[in-house]
C-alpha cells in the first residue's frame, strides 16, 4: 500500500513538473508575441514620424524657394519702366500672365519680362532688345521655371491689377482682366496658392504680395 502511495506521489510530481514546463512555454510565447507587437508598433511609428518630418522639410524648402522667387518678381515689377523701344512699361496684363519691361540684370538694357502660370508651374520669360532702333521679339527668348506646386484655380488669379483710385474706389478695382487700358495700372497683386501635395494635409499655403509700380505716373 505504501509502495502504491509512493508511486502515486511520484506520478503527481511528474504531472506538476510537466504542467509547470507547459505554462513556461506558453508564457514565453506570449512574451515573444507582445515583444514583436511592441517592435512592430515602434517601427510603424518611426516610419510615420519620418514620413511626416520628411514631407514637412520638403514642403518648407519648396515654400522658401517660391517665396524667394516671389520677392524677385515683386522687385522687378516695382522697377518696371519704359522699354528701350519707347513702349509703355506694361505690355499686357491678365489673370495668369503679366508682361512688362524692366532691367532684370542691371546691365542698363531694359528686358521684356513675361511671368505666367503654366499648369502648376510659374514661369519667367525674358527677351532682350536688338537692332537700331531696338526691337523686342514677339515671344520669349528664354523661359525658366521659378516655382512649382502652384494650384491657383480659375477663381484665384495669379495677378490682380489696381488703378490710381484704389483703395478709395472698390467698385472698379481690381481692374477687369484682360486689362484693356494697361496705362491705368498702378498697383499689382501677386497671389500664389502653393501646395506640395494637394492630397495631403495641410491645405494650400497662400503667398500674397502687393507692389506699386513706382515709375508709372498719371501724366503718361
Amino acid at each position: 500500500m505504501a509502495h502504491k502511495l509512493s508511486h502515486i506521489r511520484i506520478e503527481m510530481k511528474k504531472n506538476i513538473i510537466l504542467n509547470r514546463k507547459g505554462m513556461t512555454v506558453i508564457e514565453m510565447l506570449i512574451s515573444i508575441f507582445v515583444f514583436c507587437l511592441i517592435i512592430a508598433g515602434s517601427v510603424f511609428l518611426l516610419q510615420q514620424i519620418y514620413k511626416r518630418y520628411g514631407f514637412s522639410m520638403e514642403q518648407g524648402m519648396s515654400v522658401t524657394q517660391v517665396q524667394h522667387s516671389l520677392k524677385i518678381m515683386i522687385e522687378e515689377i516695382r522697377r518696371a519702366k519704359e522699354a528701350d523701344s519707347g513702349a509703355y512699361p506694361v505690355q499686357s496684363a491678365d489673370k495668369f500672365s503679366f508682361t512688362f519691361y524692366t532691367d532684370v540684370d542691371n546691365d542698363s538694357t531694359t528686358e521684356k519680362v513675361h511671368y505666367f502660370l503654366d499648369g502648376t508651374s510659374i514661369k519667367k520669360g525674358v527677351s532682350e532688345p536688338s537692332g537700331t532702333p531696338p526691337v523686342y521679339p514677339s515671344g520669349d527668348q528664354s523661359v525658366t521655371i521659378i516655382g512649382n506646386y502652384v494650384h491657383n484655380t480659375a477663381s484665384q488669379p495669379l495677378f490682380s491689377y489696381y488703378d490710381p483710385n484704389y483703395p478709395a474706389d472698390q467698385t472698379n478695382n481690381p481692374i477687369a482682366t484682360p486689362v484693356s487700358q494697361v496705362d491705368q495700372i498702378r498697383m499689382v497683386k501677386a497671389d500664389i496658392y502653393f501646395n506640395l501635395d494637394p492630397y495631403r494635409s495641410p491645405d494650400n499655403i497662400r503667398l500674397e504680395s502687393y507692389v506699386e509700380m513706382r515709375n508709372l505716373k498719371d501724366n503718361w
